[in-house]
């Protein structure tokens, strides 16, 4: 074989990865899922609107791959118990990495992922692609809650976000640990609506699903997103 083959083959070979990568990153970061039409009675709507850190890229050889947050959302009593997932990116709900152990990387969403590990998140738990911008998603879990105010929780991560304190050396691909953020929200009594606001770091290495209740050292991952809301509709108005 000539060198000239050889370079081609090289090339081709180079080019058909670059395309499955892109085929891979489109499952996982595709169309800003909206499903509000499929709901009926009570429904909750995330709506997530995205910040100046929120979009990355990385390079494969010489080509340029954006890298977006990974997202999960869930419910739960005031008390702490979990009731159920509104959202979750589905790399992280199905584990469906690119270059990652067969567990996945428990890193980029540890507590979430250790509501899994419980066995609390059901293997159809709600899921979709990460979106390229604002994401507005629909759940219908909202339907089987009783009346009352529960707590709604957020976690957020986006790969390679380093800053001085979170290195490539000490903190791996994860960069940045991920970031929790809360509200409460008020159910069956009405419309409402809630801010989640940020109230800690998941674990860097992805060995517990504990939070963290400081933001110290954390910089860019607090502009992952530019606002993040909540909202409770009972059916009647749309």
């Amino acid at each position: 074989m000539n060198r000239s083959n050889k370079g081609m083959k090289i090339a081709m070979a180079i080019m058909a990865g670059f395309i499955a990568l892109c085929a891979f990153d489109s499952c996982a970061s595709g169309k800003n899922p909206n499903e509000t039409a499929a709901i009926q009675g009570g429904r909750f709507t995330l709506d997530l609107v995205p910040g100046n850190s929120y979009k990355f890229h990385t390079w494969w050889f010489i080509f340029p791959v954006p890298i977006y947050p990974q997202v999960a959302c869930w419910v739960e009593t005031p008390q702490g118990e979990y009731i159920g997932t509104i959202y979750a990116t589905a790399k992280g709900a199905k584990k469906a990495w690119l270059a990652a152990p067969a567990t996945g990387r428990p890193e980029a969403l540890p507590v979430w992922f250790h509501l899994q590990e419980q066995g609390k998140v059901p293997a159809d738990a709600v899921s979709g692609p990460t979106p390229s911008g604002t994401t507005k998603r629909d759940s219908g879990l909202a339907d089987s809650l009783k009346p009352g105010t529960y707590i709604v929780k957020l976690e957020i991560n986006r790969s390679y976000d380093y800053n001085d304190r979170y290195t490539r050396e000490n903190s791996g691909v994860v960069g940045q640990p991920s970031l929790i953020y809360e509200c409460e929200l008020a159910v069956g009594s009405g419309p409402s609506k809630a801010v989640f606001k940020p109230i800690g770091t998941g674990s860097l290495d992805g060995s517990d699903g504990d939070i963290r209740p400081a933001l110290e050292g954390i910089t860019t991952a607090l502009h992952l997103l530019d606002s993040a809301e909540i909202s409770y509709s009972d059916g009647s108005s749309k």
